[in-house]
């Protein structure tokens, strides 16, 4: 009979040997299907949207309106400003879409129906946590961009689980979610680079600097930076909301050259 510590070692191995030194999707699900249109949406749209998140890295979403292309909320990691340690970007997502759809005069079981309708654009691809979340949620599209990988490799904290994964093994939901992944990676990744490397260049707004009782170096926010955000708390949002997304365009431009009309740029708000 094997002992508990062989059971484990095989069952690591099997993981490394589903996973390899990449995982390609497991072959269920491919991670790089950006420049795709897919599900009827074009490219151009999700990089519009992916953009909006950005704006909120590292870790920020978007969630809209799939079929009528409209915004119904941004957000971003709170752990930090809450001290609730699930208040990922994901859930802050569900958290805040849920504010606004309750606002909209919406009951909770209209609620819970309309998230099948909905697309979030998430900067980094969702934790275990967060995917499962999204999953119960019913989530009609998860659109990610870093992969958990990526993030991995610039000295963050994660579950070693691709969200892949998680979809895999919800097979039982009665619910699909589109799971598109590395949609506009290639600007999002610079922004998970700064935390733990003191050679990489801090965000907008922000400038390297010694903290007290560390030893390190870390990016840290101009003393303009919290008030100018609190004073365009809202503000942006909503000019997303009643423009359908089409001042995205303005903001960041096509290729995400344009000027950005924040620099939110570190890790909690």
């Amino acid at each position: 009979m094997q002992t508990i510590a062989q059971l484990a070692l095989l069952g690591a191995a099997c993981v490394q040997a589903v996973l390899g030194s990449h995982y390609p999707g497991l072959g269920l699900h491919n991670d790089d299907q950006s420049g795709l249109s897919l599900n009827g949406v074009p490219a151009t749209t999700r990089t519009k949207w992916m953009r909006v998140a950005n704006d909120h890295f590292p870790f920020g979403v978007a969630v809209v309106n799939t079929t009528s292309d409209e915004l119904v909320c941004v957000a971003a990691n709170k752990v930090g400003v809450t001290g609730n340690p699930s208040m990922h970007g994901e859930i802050s997502g569900l958290h805040r879409c849920t504010q606004v759809l309750t606002e909209r005069g919406l009951s909770p079981q209209e609620i819970l129906a309309a998230w099948h309708d909905l697309t979030m654009y998430t900067t980094g691809e969702p934790c275990a946590m967060c995917a499962s979340a999204l999953r119960w949620a019913g989530m009609g599209e998860v659109v990610w961009a870093t992969s958990i990988e990526t993030i991995i490799k610039n000295g963050r904290n994660q579950i070693y689980l691709p969200s892949s994964m998680i979809v895999a093994a919800s097979y039982s939901m009665p619910h699909q979610t589109h799971w598109f992944g590395s949609i506009l990676a290639n600007e999002t990744d610079p922004h998970f680079f700064h935390q733990f490397n003191e050679s990489a260049p801090c965000p907008g707004m922000c400038t390297r600097q010694k903290v007290a009782g560390s030893r390190v170096t870390m990016c840290v926010p101009d003393d303009e930076w919290k008030s100018e955000w609190k004073a365009r708390e809202g503000e942006w949002e909503k000019q997303l909301m009643e423009t359908k997304g089409a001042i995205a365009e303005e903001w960041y431009g096509v290729t995400g050259s344009g000027r950005k009309i924040r620099n939110r740029g570190h890790d909690e708000l």
